[in-house]
C-alpha cells in the first residue's frame, strides 16, 4: 500500500504538497497539482478513509499542544518541520488543526480545546510538566506524543531511533581513526539526549575506548559556543566532538573559528537532527538525519485509527535515523 510519503518522493515535492494537491488546495500550482494527481491515480492511492468518522460528537479537529521553551515555534527548525507533517497529513485526511502553544506559566492547565472536547485527539510536542501529565489522565481522548523528553509509558508515542544514530555516528569517527571525542549536549535528563549520550558511550565501549569525564558536558540546548570554549581550556583535546544536536554544533563551529581553529583540519565536528542549515554550513555539517516531517506524518497516521478504535494498549512507533557524511571530520592516519 502507497503512502502519502510515497506519492512525494515519486513527484519529487513535500509531503505537505501532496496533500494540499489532492484536497485542491489554491497555494500548488495546477502543473504540480495535475502532475501529483496522476501519479496517485496510477498507484491507486486513497487516504484514510475518514468517512468511517460519523459517529456522533465527531469534530475532525485534532488539537496539538506545543510546549514552549524559550523560542517560538517558528524560531526552532526542529520543531516546525515536524509540525509540517503533522499538517499534510492531516490535510491530506480532510482533518482540521488546532494548535495551542502552552505557556510555562500555565504548564499545569488543560487547553479549553480539550477541556470543551473541541477535538478528536491530542498530538504533544515537547515538554510537559509532571502537573499536565497528571491532568491528562483525567481525559478520555486519544493522545499521541511526539519525541517525549520523559519515558511515559501510559501515552502513545513516536519516538527517533536516538541510540542507534548516535552510535552510528561515533563509529564513523572512531572508523576515520578518531579515539579522543567529545560529547557536548543538552542536559541528558531530556531522553533524546540521554538516548544520544548511551549510544555514543556502546560505541566507544565496543571498541575500548575512553569516555573522559572532562569531555562530557551536557547543559542547555544553545550553550555549544560555551562548551567548546571550555574544551579549548583543557592541555589534552578531543580530535572530534559530537554535538547531541546540529544548532549546539554550528554554535561550536563560531567558537571554534573564535580561536583560530578549522574546521576538520585542527578539530572534526558531528552534528545530530540535519536541519536545513546543515548543509550550508562552511565546511557541510556531518550529521544524523531526522525524518522530521515523517515524525509528524507518522504520529497523525496511528492516531486516527485509535480514534476509532479505542485501543488501551499503549502504541510506541519508533522512527529511524541516516548518517550523513559530509565535510566537517578529517581521517586520521592511523
Amino acid at each position: 500500500m502507497y503512502t502519502i510519503k510515497d506519492i512525494a518522493k515519486m513527484a519529487k515535492v513535500s509531503q505537505s504538497t501532496v496533500s494540499k494537491a489532492l484536497n485542491d488546495r489554491h497555494d500548488v500550482s495546477q502543473k504540480t497539482k495535475e502532475k501529483i494527481l496522476e501519479i496517485a491515480a496510477q498507484h491507486h492511492f486513497k487516504p484514510y478513509n475518514t468517512n468511517r468518522l460519523s459517529e456522533k460528537n465527531v469534530t475532525e479537529n485534532i488539537g496539538v499542544v506545543f510546549f514552549r521553551e524559550k523560542r517560538p515555534l517558528s524560531g526552532n527548525p526542529f520543531y516546525s518541520r515536524i509540525l509540517e507533517g503533522i499538517e499534510g497529513e492531516l490535510v491530506l485526511n480532510n482533518y482540521n488543526l488546532i494548535l495551542h502553544l502552552q505557556q510555562p506559566q500555565k504548564a499545569n492547565v488543560l487547553p479549553k480545546m480539550i477541556k470543551d472536547k473541541k477535538i478528536d485527539g491530542l498530538i504533544l510536542i515537547g515538554i510537559m510538566s509532571p502537573d499536565f501529565v497528571k491532568a491528562l489522565k483525567t481525559i478520555d481522548l486519544p493522545v499521541m506524543h511526539i519525541d517525549p523528553a520523559a519515558e511515559y509509558t501510559e501515552f502513545n508515542k513516536v519516538t527517533i531511533d536516538n541510540e542507534r544514530g548516535a552510535f552510528l555516528a561515533t563509529q564513523y569517527l572512531i572508523n576515520c581513526g578518531h579515539t579522543e571525542i567529545a560529547f557536548l549536549s543538552g542536559v541528558l535528563e531530556r531522553s533524546s539526549f540521554g538516548c544520544r549520550y548511551t549510544g555514543f558511550r556502546k560505541a566507544m565501549q565496543l571498541h575500548q575506548l575512553p569516555v573522559r569525564d572532562e569531555f562530557i558536558m551536557a547543559e542547555g540546548i544553545e550553550e555549544g559556543y560555551n562548551q567548546v570554549c571550555r574544551l579549548l581550556t583543557l592541555k589534552k583535546r578531543p580530535t572530534a566532538i559530537l554535538f547531541s544536536n546540529d544548532e549546539n554544533a554550528l554554535y561550536g563551529y563560531k567558537a571554534l573559528y573564535d580561536h583560530g581553529k578549522k574546521i576538520p583540519d585542527d578539530i572534526s565536528v558531528v552534528g545530530f537532527d540535519d536541519i536545513s542549515m546543515a548543509k550550508f554550513a562552511s565546511p557541510p555539517l556531518t550529521t544524523v538525519r531526522v525524518y522530521k516531517e515523517e515524525i509528524g506524518s507518522v504520529a497523525v497516521r496511528n492516531l486516527l485509527p485509535l480514534i476509532q478504535e479505542k485501543s488501551v494498549t499503549p502504541l510506541h512507533i519508533l522512527v529511524p535515523t541516516r548518517f550523513i557524511e559530509r565535510e566537517s571530520v578529517k581521517k586520521i592516519q592511523k
